[in-house]
């Protein structure tokens, strides 16, 4: 599954936040309400891999774009056929599951305890209107459709929920049969739609900041779970408490700093998130990480990859 930008953060910032922050405790908790979403997606992903489509069709899992206004559109699932379009919001909500239609109020009991949470079936609706929009200004004529699926089985949907478009996810493969008996003929051909949405796919930037004196800075052992700062000897990074040499911690920690920091950085820069003090060492690393290099003497910074080969 493509993780988003503003996952990515959080997944590292969870390796990377001191544990004296203020926040730690809010990221961890964010972090564990991202992987159980994610955990979601990859099981909807499962299932339609197993779906027998009556078409050609394409599915863009995390789908990421910004409206003409400028708002943006987070899809954690659409599905593209000849014959409609579908967005897929999942949901990973326990306990039994209330809606009151009048109010548009969507909330749970769990525990004797009440607890209300943002709407996702007017958040799912809002994308296919924004999809339906899209589609006119493409001179497109296809249907649009949104369905809220729950991926935990736990999950209990009360009798008000009878006639909205939400079900456990067991339910897709018939909903999706019924979209193809209502729609049996093409209204559009695929290879048009994936490439007008694959230029409207933009990926969002994360929905939080991090300064940089409240990370951890050094090169962190991934065999102790980062809690450990390894030291650079002789070629490798050696962590002093399980004895693990890599090489590649050298990549990974430059992947960090990008997410965390920025794209850019320096010698300096290097030399201070990598507790490496001297300045030598740092340039015989850069080099070797073989990142595109710019500007010259002190104005001299290098540009960290999304990923290495």
């Amino acid at each position: 599954m493509q993780k988003s930008r503003h996952y990515l953060l959080i997944e590292t910032l969870m390796k990377r936040i001191r544990m004296d922050d203020s926040e730690t405790s809010a990221i961890q908790q964010e972090f564990y309400r991202l992987e159980a979403g994610l955990s979601g997606e990859q099981k909807i992903k499962r299932l339609l891999t197993d779906f027998y489509f009556k078409s050609d069709f394409h599915i863009f899992y995390n789908f990421e774009c910004k409206n003409s206004n400028g708002f943006t559109h987070q899809m954690d699932a659409l599905l593209l056929t000849p014959n409609f379009l579908l967005v897929i919001e999942v949901k990973q909500i326990s306990g039994t599951l209330f809606y009151k239609p009048s109010l548009h109020e969507f909330f749970r009991v769990q525990d004797q305890m009440n607890e209300n949470f943002p709407n996702p079936l007017d958040q799912a609706y809002r994308h296919q209107l924004f999809l339906e929009h899209q589609l006119k200004t493409w001179q497109l004529c296809i249907p649009v459709y949104h369905i809220v699926v729950l991926a935990n089985y736990r999950a209990k949907l009360d009798e008000s929920l009878n006639n909205f478009p939400i079900m456990h996810m067991s339910g897709i493969p018939r909903f999706i049969e019924r979209l193809y008996k209502h729609h049996p003929k093409p209204r559009a051909h695929l290879t048009i739609l994936q490439k007008q949405f694959q230029q409207l796919y933009e990926p969002l930037p994360p929905r939080r900041t991090i300064e940089k004196h409240r990370l951890r800075t050094g090169v962190l052992c991934k065999q102790c779970d980062y809690v450990n700062e390894m030291h650079y000897k002789q070629g490798y990074f050696i962590c002093p408490v399980c004895g693990a040499k890599s090489k590649e911690a050298l990549y990974e920690t430059l992947l960090q700093y990008r997410i965390l920091v920025s794209p850019r950085i320096s010698n300096k820069a290097f030399r201070e998130f990598f507790n490496i003090p001297c300045i030598h060492i740092a340039s015989k690393l850069l080099a070797k990480a073989g990142l595109e290099k710019h500007g010259t003497n002190k104005g001299t910074y290098y540009i960290i990859p999304e990923k290495f080969d």
